[in-house]
């Protein structure tokens, strides 16, 4: 028994030294990787914050990254890092009169454009994420492809929330998108339903499309939820996140004698400004219950809204991506009332703790939802929240999220080029 046992321990002590052996490979192996990640989003909303903490996530491998972007509102996220590339373009001159804003947009194209030529002098690998308008994005990804480059495109959303043109000329638009999926190496995509959607929406796509799960989202540390028994609902005022349900399923919850209020914080959609107006028409029946802050949440204003609210409200409607609000509320330990659109279902079946608004999304099953979470205690669900927290942190942290990018590349061909 005695030589069994020392061949045993010899045994674990060599699979040991193998794994040792791997792991050293392999993080010479992200040494020795340099990527370029490209965003026109500065801001550090949902899309802005995606793109830096997939940065941070890469430096934290050992990769060598160039960033191109414009200069954030993050200082800390600006301050130099081992690793670290800075080229900035232009910012766009949101709020301006139009023709400054035209004049900074075509600045700030051209800027990204010569920064990308530059990046490909350094880089052969890049991710594109939330780039310039589709038509000069798949411009750029044409030029960079015929010089060898390998793009990984991330699709945050399949189409669009809503569309800039008419019904007459929506083909050009949606080609735009076809475009620049069939010019990129690989899709991302950020969660298994809208990779579903992505082969519905465009069946005779052949390149690879990956499911890499969305990073967690902060705009500060976490704290307990303060029990006033206010809602939130968050982001660009858009008819797929139904906010005028959300206000109508509040007003029934309060008439049938439930105490609760309701904040919505967030700026028109560009494309659909009079869904705006038609919220805030809502609100005004409401006065006291339905608290309604149009415009643009600057970023230190996300922390003090979570912080203020004891819930996030989520009616969500035609909606195919993965959430950044959801992420966003697990990274404050906040629960969610949601429907299961999109990648909320992803996120609601691996244990987001939240309760589920039966379809069809109305005031009636909005209201209903409302009562069935406050039916439960707060310390419940802060324990529910806390759990999720540090799955989330553990599962799906940015370095676990970099891996799964660098992977792609890895694993394409050396060779692999398209035109």
């Amino acid at each position: 028994m005695a030589p069994l046992a020392a061949n045993v321990g010899n045994s674990r002590k060599g699979g040991a030294m193998r794994d040792s052996k791997a792991m050293a490979e392999e993080h010479k192996a992200l040494r020795a990787q340099s990527i370029c990640v490209f965003t026109r989003m500065w801001r550090g909303n949902g899309t802005g914050l995606f793109a830096q903490g997939l940065v941070s996530g890469l430096l934290s491998t050992g990769a060598q990254v160039t960033f191109i972007c414009p200069l954030t509102t993050s200082a800390s996220f600006e301050a130099p890092r081992a690793g670290l590339r800075r080229l900035r373009q232009p910012r766009e001159a949101d709020g301006a009169p139009r023709a400054r804003r035209l004049v900074a947009s075509m600045a700030r194209i051209l800027g990204g454009t010569l920064a990308l030529a530059r990046a490909r002098l350094r880089h052969r690998d890049f991710v594109m994420s939330m780039p310039d308008p589709l038509v000069i994005a798949a411009f750029q990804i044409v030029l960079l492809r015929l010089t060898g480059a390998r793009i990984v495109y991330v699709a945050h959303d399949v189409l669009p929330h809503a569309w800039k043109f008419s019904p007459r000329w929506r083909f050009w638009e949606r080609a735009s998108y076809a475009a620049c999926y069939h010019a990129a190496s690989a899709v991302v995509v950020l969660s298994e339903p809208t990779r579903r959607t992505m082969h519905e929406e465009f069946p005779k796509l052949v390149t690879p499309v990956h499911v890499i799960e969305h990073g967690p989202l902060s705009a500060g540390a976490p704290c307990a939820a303060p029990g006033g028994r206010r809602l939130l609902c968050f982001g660009t005022l858009r008819q797929n996140k139904g906010i005028l349900e959300a206000i109508e399923g509040v007003r029934a919850a309060c008439a049938a004698g439930l105490q609760v209020c309701l904040t919505v914080a967030g700026a028109p959609h560009p494309e659909d400004p009079d869904y705006a107006d038609q919220c805030l028409r809502a609100a005004q029946h409401a006065p006291g219950i339905i608290d309604m802050q149009v415009g643009y949440v600057e970023d230190d204003a996300v922390a003090v809204l979570i912080n203020q609210c004891d819930a996030l409200l989520m009616p969500y409607g035609a909606f195919y991506s993965q959430s950044g609000v959801a992420l966003l509320a697990a990274a404050h330990m906040r629960p969610i009332i949601t429907t299961g659109a999109g990648g909320l279902s992803s996120l609601l079946s691996e244990g987001f703790p939240a309760v589920q608004i039966a379809q069809p999304c109305t005031a009636e099953t909005v209201s209903a939802a409302i009562y069935a979470f406050f039916s439960e205690p707060l310390d419940v669900w802060q324990q529910r929240s806390g759990a999720y927290y540090d799955y989330v942190m553990e599962q799906r942290g940015w370095p676990y999220c970099a891996r799964a990018y660098l992977d792609i590349f890895r694993k394409q061909a050396p060779d692999t080029t398209k035109a």
